[in-house]
């Protein structure tokens, strides 16, 4: 079921003037925003302290209140509409991850949401978060609720630090945006992750760490200077880090002038929130190595990656920004009308490889196409082996999105 799907189930337990803007505030509406539930009967049961949704759902079936002018069947039957709006609620709220984007202002952390969500015309326009920034994105399907914490100084030491649990608690995942050309700030940026290591660590919350080393455009990456700004920023929050037992990072380079380099990065993020990636990283290696192949990875054309394997991070690569690039071919030649091609070749004969795009299946209700890539010596192995690894791997996907 969709979230969508889902938003309109608890809707339709309101009446027909009710908005819901928040899905967290639902459970603290008033008992009469409930269809069935009048103005007068609300009334008595504000008597009794029942005063929201949450109250309601919060009394026992076995020994309900005894409330003037309303039958106990009707009590009831209020209880425990209740109880379902909660526990439906609840449970599309754990469904959605909290993504907490931090970083020092103007390291590029709204530019990233941007990009994320094809804003493009709006980077320009773009002024620096005041604050927090919150809002729902839908990541093909896969549902954040992302925080995006302003780095102006004010609110790091009046806002996020006073009150860590409101902003730190229960947090899935964190993106530490780091603007890899400022070098001045540096040890300022490295002095602030500690802070946030130092705040996650008092709430025993160790969610996974991605250092974004953000504003790596593709003409600075050719200098020896971007080589020692990163070599720079590594070593220091390397430093960081080792003061502290339970965390782990990883890092990326990422360009707002290079989406795929945007979608990768977040790609690989929410796969260590993932119940199932760690299962379809398995299927992907073993199938890998049934076929011969030296990299293997599942990518829909919206450029989502859902899994890789590899046995180094130069095939990864390579694997991976070549089917990025035919398949925004492939989105080209569709968009003007041409039949999607089921399989795509690119053969390399003077390095003795080829990679070989094989669609899968399609996901969502837009019905995207996701698509197999190998890297191999010998790609025509993958022929006899893919209806058996589709079927594996269909129901992992439908999990995971």
């Amino acid at each position: 079921m969709s979230e969508i799907d889902k938003d309109q189930k608890i809707k339709d337990f309101f009446k027909s003037n009710v908005i819901i803007n928040e899905l967290e505030e639902v459970l603290g509406f008033r008992p009469d925003t409930l269809i069935g539930i009048d103005n007068v009967s609300a009334q008595a049961l504000k008597e009794h302290r029942i005063n929201n949704i949450q109250n309601l759902a919060d009394l026992k079936v076995e020994s309900p209140p005894e409330i003037r002018s309303i039958p106990e069947a009707i009590v009831l039957k209020w209880i425990k509409i209740a109880q379902v709006l909660e526990k439906a609620v609840t449970a599309q709220l754990k469904s959605q991850k909290k993504l907490l984007m931090i970083g020092l202002d103007n390291s590029g952390k709204t530019s990233i949401l941007a990009v994320l969500e094809d804003k493009f015309s709006i980077i320009k326009d773009l002024m620096p978060a005041r604050g927090v920034q919150r809002e729902k994105l839908d990541f093909f399907g896969y549902p954040i609720i992302s925080w995006d914490l302003g780095g102006q100084v004010q609110y790091r030491e009046k806002m996020y630090f006073s009150k860590p649990e409101l902003y730190f608690g229960e947090v899935d995942l964190i993106l530490y945006v780091i603007d890899s050309q400022d070098v001045d700030r540096f040890s300022e940026s490295a002095n602030y992750f500690k802070q946030v290591l130092k705040v996650l660590d008092e709430l025993k919350e160790y969610p996974p760490l991605a250092i974004v080393l953000h504003k790596s455009d593709q003409d600075i990456r050719r200098t020896l200077q971007w080589q020692k700004n990163i070599d720079s920023v590594k070593s220091k929050f390397n430093a960081v880090i080792d003061e502290f037992d339970k965390f782990k990072l990883d890092y990326y380079d990422t360009s707002i002038f290079q989406r795929p380099t945007i979608m990768q990065m977040f790609s690989a993020a929410l796969m260590k929130v993932s119940e199932t990636s760690e299962i379809v990283e398995h299927i992907l290696e073993d199938f890998c190595t049934q076929i011969g192949g030296r990299a293997i990875s599942i990518i829909s054309m919206d450029g989502l990656i859902f899994g890789s394997y590899t046995k180094n991070t130069t095939d990864e690569s390579l694997i991976n920004n070549t089917a990025l690039l035919l398949q925004t071919l492939s989105n080209f030649h569709h968009s003007i009308g041409l039949i999607r091609e089921r399989t795509m070749i690119l053969e390399l004969p003077l390095n003795g490889i080829a990679m070989r795009g094989e669609k899968l299946f399609e996901y969502s209700d837009l019905q995207i196409p996701v698509y197999l890539w190998l890297l191999s010596e010998k790609p025509e192995l993958l022929d006899e082996k893919l209806d058996f690894f589709r079927e594996q791997l269909l129901p992992l996907i439908n999990m995971f999105v």
